[in-house]
């Protein structure tokens, strides 16, 4: 599969308290990936599954410019970037603009490839260690790879170095003070990669979590005392870089609307006062048009202030009377529902929103139908990029001429909860 072009496609969507993930498909492409050719593959999948596009909440793909303008062009303004992905190029391009770091981690990955590639000493590292650990080697479209390399490698430092002194074809160990400065770079690698992990669910409620865990990333890396110059300023480039990445999250309507629906945030975590009111805003008008689709048309005009003759100057006076009073009716019922969810107590971290909204379901009916539209959002493409590791588990050497079609139907049938295989 490696040397093939795949589109992967997930879809992500709530039944009762529970958020699942099902495979629609990967797809090979044999043409160019431009923008109206993924739109095409897009809404080809669409129909073959029978899913109406109008009820597509949003689409979430990487940041490529490609992607973008198919989502656009496939569904409208729905598309929201990948925040993993965005937190990946905050960790590569930040460790990229420091070069003297750059330099340290290319060291380490020297030491890690010699133990790969030897033998005797990949076995004596496996005999000093309880667990026989390995060293990690760095992948360089991951990130997190290099921070698990760096990681795994300060944990076996004393053992790498002792056998590294005993070859003299072995390339030279980072002395004291380097290994001092990978120390202080891993506590900024480490709150990124926390980040990650806490985002990269596909069981989950995911994104209402992207703001908050921004503005909770920004307080932890901000006031870092950091004794090596080096990790002072990696921690400078990747506070721009997330600046310059990810400081207009909160105008992103859908995760901002997702994160004040969830009962554990709320308002809590928003920077912006006007991107937070917008976000409020557009929460009551998709109310106000709930309100309005419920409501039945009626006569307009009062039935008892009607004279018995077809003819009455007040006719237009009673459409205004109705007009006014539904108006009211309606605003009345979107300012006490909001007010009194955004009054009450924020829940707990550990509870899954979705059940939190399931017991206010029928105090607050109509902000519930919007809550778990947004909530049943993911905040990442992780879930669709799983899916090739997959797909390759699947064709493997002696499976190597299975049709797409066939594994489409494999990687579907993986995905199903076991409850419905029942």
């Amino acid at each position: 599969m490696s040397t093939r072009s795949f589109l992967g496609i997930t879809a992500h969507f709530g039944v009762g308290n529970e958020l699942l993930s099902i495979t629609l498909g990967v797809y090979q492409s044999n043409e160019r990936h431009t923008s109206e050719h993924i739109a095409e593959m897009l809404l080809k999948t669409c129909t073959e599954w029978g899913i109406d596009r109008d009820k597509i909440s949003s689409v979430v793909t990487d940041n490529t410019a490609n992607m973008v303008k198919a989502i656009d062009l496939a569904f409208g303004k729905k598309h929201i970037p990948c925040f993993a992905h965005t937190l990946n190029l905050v960790a590569q391009n930040s460790m990229q603009q420091c070069t003297e770091l750059r330099s340290l981690i290319t060291k380490v990955k020297d030491i890690v490839t010699w133990f790969k590639q030897s033998n005797i000493a990949s076995n004596e590292l496996r005999k000093a260690t309880q667990k026989e650990t390995k060293l990690i080697q760095e992948v360089p479209t991951r990130w997190n790879s290099t921070y698990h390399m760096i990681e795994r490698f300060l944990e076996l430092r004393t053992i790498v170095n002792d056998i590294i002194i005993r070859y003299k074809n072995a390339p030279p160990m980072l002395t004291a003070s380097e290994l001092s400065i990978l120390s202080s770079v891993l506590q900024v690698l480490r709150l990124i990669e926390a980040a990650t992990k806490k985002v990269s669910a596909d069981k989950h409620c995911t994104s209402s979590k992207v703001i908050p865990l921004i503005h909770c990333l920004l307080l932890k890396i901000k006031p870092l005392k950091l004794e090596e110059s080096l990790a002072k300023e990696l921690q400078s480039v990747i506070l721009k870089e997330i600046d310059k990445r990810m400081g207009v999250i909160e105008r992103v309507t859908s995760l901002a609307i997702a994160t004040i629906l969830d009962p554990r945030f709320k308002k809590m975590h928003f920077t912006d006062p006007i991107a937070c009111s917008s976000a409020v805003a557009k929460v009551k008008e998709f109310m106000k048009a709930t309100i309005q689709n419920e409501v039945v048309e009626s006569d307009s005009s009062d039935h008892s202030d009607k004279p018995e003759d077809n003819f009455s100057l007040w006719d237009d006076h009673h459409k205004l009377v109705y007009k006014s009073w539904k108006t009211a009716k309606s605003d009345d019922a979107i300012s006490d529902e909001l007010s009194i969810y955004l009054r009450s107590p924020v829940g707990r971290l550990n509870k899954n929103p979705l059940e939190i909204w399931n017991d206010l379901k029928i105090q607050l009916p109509k902000l519930h139908t919007i809550a778990y539209k947004y909530l049943t959002m993911v905040g990442t493409s992780v879930p669709s990029e799983r899916l090739f590791s997959k797909a390759a588990q699947i064709v493997n050497q002696q499976r190597n001429r299975l049709k797409g079609k066939r594994l489409n139907k494999l990687l579907f049938l993986q995905s199903l909860p076991k409850e419905h295989w029942i």
